[in-house]
């Protein structure tokens, strides 16, 4: 008997649990529920909710421009600026309506269309050119590199008398001062893309035993390509402005002619109508080929999550 109740007792003091245990084994619970709960991966931001975010940013922009516009037509009304000076939004809007409407313009706007297009397309052209020529030749760069930075540091206005001078007061020196100015950022752009290819990348390729002509199609130019497109659409715009500087200095027909002839007449009004026109091809332009640089590179890694 005295066997059998040693045996019960010593039973259950096992079967007892141990405090020290139990308080160990609750934390240990606790902590692998903490570690399940921060392993849970973070869940994507609602689309609704960029929605709502793209929106909000799209109205603040609106009510700056509202806010501009309302400025701009109160200021010469209220005496605060010379209509001369400065004409009222409405002022400029109907000079607008006007001047497009005029026999003429179209004349002016298509030659300065032309100027714009052929200087973006050759100076887009050389510069990716130059700029695969001294990423890939790294001679010609250490030879040519300083002669073209060198080049790109004089201010590209003194030129113009320059080739008004050699080319004539025609389309061909406004074509040529757009050329000038927008060649570099396409150079530049493409230089510093192909140069940022990953060294592994490359090592890959060597491996697979892939030619030089292989790995510039299949690694170095995709890599670069929204490199150069940054430097493409900026080239537009230099285009744009090497056109009308062309045509401050020596032109009979255009509309940075036009601008300089209303100033002359002191009608300011058309003056700011032009400049819109300028400003209109300017952005449609840039906007057109952000639309391209979506839709054809489209494996590019955007930060902004568009």
């Amino acid at each position: 008997m005295s066997s059998c109740r040693a045996r019960a007792r010593s039973t259950r003091c096992r079967a007892r649990p141990s405090p020290i245990l139990s308080s160990k084994s609750g934390e240990s619970s606790a902590m692998a529920k903490t570690v399940t709960l921060d392993a849970e991966p973070v869940k994507a931001a609602s689309p609704y909710k960029n929605a709502n975010q793209e929106l909000r940013y799209k109205l603040y922009t609106l009510a700056i421009i509202v806010v501009i516009l309302a400025a701009w037509e109160l200021a010469p009304r209220m005496g605060l600026v010379s209509p001369i000076i400065l004409p009222s939004f409405s002022a400029v809007v109907g000079a607008l309506i006007s001047l497009v409407q005029q026999d003429f313009f179209l004349r002016h706007f298509s030659v300065t269309l032309t100027e714009i297009l052929i200087g973006f397309v050759l100076g887009t052209s050389i510069g990716l050119a130059l700029g695969i020529a001294l990423a890939v030749w790294p001679t010609a760069k250490r030879i040519a590199y300083p002669f073209v930075v060198g080049f790109q540091a004089i201010p590209k206005i003194v030129f113009a008398p320059l080739f008004i001078a050699w080319f004539g007061f025609g389309m061909s020196s406004k074509v040529v001062m757009a050329v000038v100015i927008s060649f570099f950022p396409v150079l530049i752009n493409t230089l510093v893309g192909l140069e940022s290819v990953p060294e592994d990348a490359r090592k890959l390729m060597r491996s697979i035993k892939a030619t030089p002509l292989q790995t510039f199609r299949k690694v170095s130019l995709p890599h670069a390509l929204p490199v150069i497109f940054a430097g493409v659409k900026a080239a537009l715009t230099f285009a744009v402005i090497g056109a009308i500087v062309g045509e401050f200095v020596g032109a009979s027909e255009g509309l940075g002619y036009l601008v300089e002839l209303y100033k002359n007449q002191l009608r300011i009004d058309r003056v700011f109508a032009v400049i819109v026109i300028l400003a209109a091809i300017g952005a449609g332009g840039y906007f057109l080929l952000e639309w391209l640089d979506r839709k054809l590179i489209f494996w590019r890694t955007d930060a902004q999550g568009k």
